[in-house]
């Protein structure tokens, strides 16, 4: 949020749901690297704020019929959107965290939360306290598409054999982690563990790929491994899974295979 404008964000998204005829949900984030506010000339530490000040805007916009607005980073005369949004009163909003302060500030709203690059035993306190939150709610929470949802995304592969699921399983994500890490093609060809550390610092401390198994920090393995797993994020209080399918060296067939052996075990 904090790099866009928020009136102009809040005009594209209106497009977009009227163009998906109000199959669109809006997202919040962040931001989470220091190097990229840097490079906008923005201060890391204000992201907050300004993301708060930005969503307040996006809501005005999506919900009055003229405003404006004076703020601490943003100012705007009085001004009407058009086209208006699609949904009534405005498209689901849902919010990244990482922590449970922030899970516990969007269960507050009712809106569905989303986490990512956080160990399991987080998450399952993270989604105590948002469903706490949400059961303990004095306003009356959403339905249907604004239902409160706890998301968790994860990177995701299956492989028949543990063997070939731990290869290229782990050299793949080595090549996420090396992509996310904005170096530039080409990929490392070899997994290796101090490369690997290397690369999870930043978001994770420094884990090899064994170690953020340990932490749950993917979901790789073989159909049973990975549905054993599934079946933890939901008892834990994961009601959406968000997959990343796609990601390193994988080729279009494996991700394929793997999505399929996924639904087989898991949706089945």
């Amino acid at each position: 949020m904090p790099f866009h404008n928020p009136m102009r964000l809040a005009a594209e998204a209106a497009m977009l749901d009227n163009l998906a005829q109000g199959r669109y949900d809006f997202g919040v984030g962040k931001g989470v690297r220091p190097g990229e506010f840097e490079k906008f000339g923005l201060d890391f530490d204000d992201r907050v704020a300004m993301t708060e000040e930005a969503t307040e805007i996006v809501l005005k916009a999506w919900t009055q019929e003229h405003m404006s607005y004076e703020g601490q980073y943003w100012q705007f005369p009085e001004l009407r959107l058009r086209p208006s949004v699609y949904q009534k009163p405005h498209p689901p909003l849902h919010s990244a965290a990482s922590r449970a302060v922030s899970v516990a500030q969007i269960a507050s709203r009712g809106w569905p939360v989303a986490m990512h690059f956080t160990p399991t035993d987080v998450v399952a306190d993270c989604a105590r306290q948002y469903h706490e939150t949400i059961a303990n709610a004095v306003e009356p929470v959403g339905t249907g598409p604004y239902r409160p949802r706890f998301s968790l995304c994860r990177e995701t592969f299956v492989a028949e054999t543990p063997e070939r699921a731990r290869a290229e399983g782990a050299l793949a994500l080595q090549g996420f982690w090396y992509l996310s890490s904005l170096a530039s093609p080409p990929l490392p060809t070899a997994y290796s563990d101090a490369r690997f550390k290397q690369l999870t610092t930043r978001v994770w401390g420094g884990t090899t790929y064994d170690e953020l198994d340990v932490l749950g920090g993917m979901l790789i393995g073989t159909p049973e491994q990975v549905a054993e797993k599934v079946d933890h994020l939901k008892a834990i209080g994961v009601d959406t899974l968000l997959l990343v399918a796609n990601f390193g060296h994988l080729a279009h067939e494996q991700v394929c295979r793997s999505l399929e052996l996924f639904a087989g075990a898991v949706m089945s």
